[in-house]
């Protein structure tokens, strides 16, 4: 699903996959929860079979569900619905969250781990200035949830952002994203934001 896309930091998507269902291994979850890892991003960014991204349609939905089961497609179709972006993490130490949302915040906290493991925020930041409020609130949600081996990982890793200043000669700021065009129809959506004056890199 993941083939020929990287992640902003030049990352294989394969590798970040990979790294954020092992992530969840820091809390013993099911199977289910791994796979689900895996997949988090199919729905965002995978490509199915009939060469479209980025969509979960009917057929989408099924063809998943045959191939990881359908409680595992649920779990990956209610993560393209959960927030956890830019500020995402504090507001939900301050505002809270539903009690069935655990799997899911288990989920996006080990993608924070993965996030910051790979150094890849060094090169390429998605949250600014904001990087140590949230690695706070990542570390005080996975306290609260129960998941203290993932809060003392979490914390290890954000420490090495404490100050992001050296980093700035280090940075690309020609992308915006972690963007692929898989097919023709992909490259010409891409094309069309660069022509209308987005930062997308098309090499």
């Amino acid at each position: 699903m993941f083939n020929g896309r990287y992640r902003k930091s030049e990352r294989a998507f394969i590798c970040h996959a990979v790294g954020t269902a092992s992530a969840t291994i820091l809390s013993k979850p099911s199977v289910e929860i791994v796979i689900a890892a895996m997949l988090h991003a199919a729905y965002d960014s995978g490509q199915f079979p009939d060469g479209r991204t980025g969509r979960r349609s009917v057929a989408h939905k099924d063809w998943l569900a045959s191939e990881i089961g359908a409680e595992i497609e649920s779990i990956v179709a209610r993560l393209l619905d959960f927030d956890f972006g830019l500020g995402a993490p504090e507001l939900l130490v301050e505002d809270g969250y539903p009690d069935n949302a655990r799997d899911l915040l288990l989920i996006a906290l080990s993608h924070e781990i993965d996030d910051l493991a790979d150094g890849g925020l060094v090169f390429s930041p998605k949250y600014g200035e904001s990087i140590a409020s949230r690695v706070n609130a990542c570390a005080t949600i996975a306290r609260q949830i129960e998941l203290p081996k993932l809060a003392t990982t979490i914390e290890r890793y954000g420490a090495v952002y404490e100050d992001l200043s050296w980093t700035s000669p280090l940075r690309n700021d020609t992308l915006e994203g972690f963007r692929i065009a898989p097919n023709f129809r992909a490259y010409v959506r891409l094309l069309r934001d660069h022509w209308r004056g987005r930062r997308v890199y098309i090499n």
